[in-house]
């Protein structure tokens, strides 16, 4: 297959993702729409690159009708990070440099959508969370799913969230870079055109600094009360999530480690992710891979 055809195969691709925002299946959609248009500008000229985009919208906007601008505004906030990867893929960067500069853009677009929403449109996010969660309740208590008056959970609920929106916006946008990332790669080199991989995981560690800010994380849980609404209080409630994600990540490490150590079957480790993803109090064998030697225990 030639590049005329592989570029047509991959917008249809972004348009069919594109298209898809409006199904039920959008929460998958929208890790997966960077992908088409980081492979799209990797492999074509600039020029090339926005006839396919204008292609790609005139039609998403034909087909979609009134739901036409809502999947173009997601497009075309995925544009932006998706360039900026496929420019560095084209410039050979390191594959590390590569997802730290889509995050950081990710992560500045999403801040920058929300501070221009709030202060043009006076949206008390908060508020607005709240009373989606209420309603959904009550949806579910219609149905008898649930039970009971849910208004003060809903308002504690869209609270508990406003508060863990740094987080949100961190690991959202860190996912984000790493799926493009992994997935475009891949499809790269089916095309033929190489680019840098990550350090395989089993390589990976991060600094001990880690374990040191943790303990100052639970130091500090315990010394503010957990009524208080202040600037630390928050900063507590999203360091901790934050360190234990790292520190999850830094257990599924370790356990490539262990499946490298003593040859085991590739799909080892990967099978003793899913507990690792699922039991949060497992991120304890990677603060403890971070604190301690134990990989030389495991070294023959």
């Amino acid at each position: 297959m030639n590049m005329a055809w592989k570029s047509l195969a991959w917008s249809a691709a972004a348009l069919v993702l594109l298209l898809s925002i409006a199904t039920p299946l959008s929460g998958i959609t929208l890790f997966l729409l960077m992908t088409p248009l980081v492979v799209l500008y990797t492999m074509l000229k600039p020029v090339s690159f926005a006839v396919h985009i204008v292609a790609i919208a005139a039609v998403a906007f034909a087909l979609l009708g009134n739901g036409g601008a809502i999947a173009l505004t997601f497009g075309f906030f995925f544009l932006v990070p998706s360039i900026v990867m496929g420019h560095l893929y084209k410039r050979r960067a390191k594959a590390k440099t590569v997802v730290m500069v889509g995050f950081l853009v990710l992560l500045a677009q999403l801040l920058t959508e929300l501070a221009l929403f709030s202060a043009q449109y006076n949206i008390d996010f908060s508020a607005q969370l709240a009373t989606f969660i209420e309603d959904w309740l009550k949806q579910l208590q219609t149905n008898d799913l649930v039970t009971g008056d849910w208004a003060g959970t809903a308002s504690s609920l869209g609270d508990a969230i406003m508060r863990m929106l740094p987080t949100l916006l961190l690991l959202t946008s860190f996912l984000l870079a790493i799926v493009t990332h992994a997935l475009s790669r891949r499809l790269l080199s089916i095309s033929g055109i190489v680019t840098p991989a990550l350090p395989e995981m089993k390589t990976w560690m991060f600094p001990r600094s880690l374990v040191f800010y943790y303990l100052i994380a639970v130091i500090m849980s315990y010394a503010i009360p957990a009524s208080s609404t202040g600037f630390w209080s928050d900063v507590v409630s999203n360091a901790m999530p934050i360190l234990q994600f790292a520190f999850t990540v830094q257990a599924m490490a370790f356990f490539f480690f262990l499946a490298g150590a003593k040859s085991w079957p590739k799909i080892i480790p990967i099978i003793l992710a899913i507990p690792l993803l699922l039991f949060p109090p497992f991120y304890l064998i990677g603060l403890l891979d971070v604190a301690f030697p134990l990989r030389k225990y495991f070294v023959k």
